[in-house]
């Protein structure tokens, strides 16, 4: 069979251990061979794997693969599951990126219905067998019928790909496993969805995450809004708001954000939104952005607000002390009192 790369867009997402993976128009790679370590019979031949059986013509990552039958998946003998590995040849040397599978269909089809792939690894290897990557633990979904999708760091110079069963869908009992069919992908594009927003006190750190899928190596740049409403380029040190140093940045470059706040922020809308541009070799994302609430309630620093607060308030309000202008007036009096009651009793 001659190596084949089809194009056919996809609108499916599919959530996996490595993350989102948006299916985006796709031009899988299509092996040129393959062998398994066990065969059920010659009807459930690895070659049913790679050759499109089950699958409509110029099929794409969100065609449905039919159920379990002769001729359209790879089984392994009976009691051959843990271990058992199919490995997949490259007539030419190829860029992988990424893995997709569409599981063994043998659900209320078989004896018994369990026969799919639950954890597995992927090993790449060069035309001298030598191990480029491994990828280990990957983990698979029974019943899905579409191909799931495993974005991984892109090597190239891959002549084989080997498939490797670590567990089975009813906890390794099934006398069988397998699968109905793969394929491969250069690069899946970067994908980047809105971190989750957080609260903060006025000289705590606020953390935010990117939450990122796509091929690696992923790179990140964080982005957040200065003072006048404009997205800049966030970067590590003080962040400088009218000649004051409101904030120190920390991991601008890196998948996580620290944000540590200084007392000199006050009410400046700057540093409230922050989202993240994530890039590789394919393509870029930014996400939608998350919001930093600066908790003024919070008064004690501890995350949350409770009694503790309003104590730890009402001494520095009694001794005068400068943490206790919480209006920011420029001294101590009962609008601050009332001020702080207002924002503890709405809560943060």
């Amino acid at each position: 069979m001659l190596q084949s790369r089809i194009h056919r867009s996809c609108l499916v997402v599919i959530t996996l251990c490595g993350g989102v993976h948006g299916l985006a128009p796709a031009d899988m790679i299509r092996p040129n061979s393959a062998t398994a370590t066990s065969t059920y019979s010659g009807s459930y031949s690895v070659n049913n794997t790679i050759n499109g059986s089950g699958l409509p013509a110029n099929f794409g990552p969100g065609d449905a693969h039919a159920n379990y039958a002769g001729g359209n998946h790879w089984t392994t003998a009976n009691g051959r599951t843990i271990g058992e590995s199919a490995t997949y040849f490259f007539n030419t040397p190829q860029t992988i990126g990424g893995f997709y599978m569409w599981a063994h269909r043998s659900n209320n089809i078989a004896h018994n219905p369990h026969y799919a792939a639950t954890l597995f690894d992927l090993v790449l290897r060069d035309s001298a067998g030598q191990v480029l990557a491994e990828h280990k633990n990957l983990v698979g979904i029974p019943g899905i019928a579409v191909a799931q999708p495993y974005a991984f760091d892109v090597t190239a110079n891959v002549s084989s790909v080997q498939f490797i069963v670590r567990a089975t869908a009813n906890g390794n009992v099934s006398p069988y496993t397998g699968l109905a069919e793969v394929a491969f992908e250069t690069c899946f594009p970067a994908t980047s969805a809105a971190p989750n927003s957080t609260a903060v006190c006025p000289t705590g750190t606020a953390v935010f995450q990117a939450i990122a899928g796509g091929s690696g190596p992923l790179t990140y740049s964080w982005e957040t809004l200065d003072e006048n409403g404009n997205w800049v380029a966030a970067t590590d040190g003080a962040f400088i708001v009218g000649g004051e140093a409101v904030a120190t940045i920390s991991g601008s470059q890196a998948g996580t954000v620290e944000v540590t706040l200084a007392p000199e922020l006050g009410d400046s809308p700057a540093l409230r939104q922050w989202r993240c541009k994530v890039t590789n070799s394919c393509g870029e994302e930014t996400s939608d952005p998350a919001d930093m609430l600066v908790c003024a309630a919070d008064f004690d620093c501890s995350g949350f607000t409770d009694i503790d607060d309003f104590t730890t308030f009402v001494l520095a309000f009694e001794e005068g002390t400068d943490d206790a202008d919480y209006d920011g007036s420029g001294f101590v009096d009962f609008e601050d009192y009332i001020a702080f009651v207002l924002d503890f009793e709405a809560g943060c």
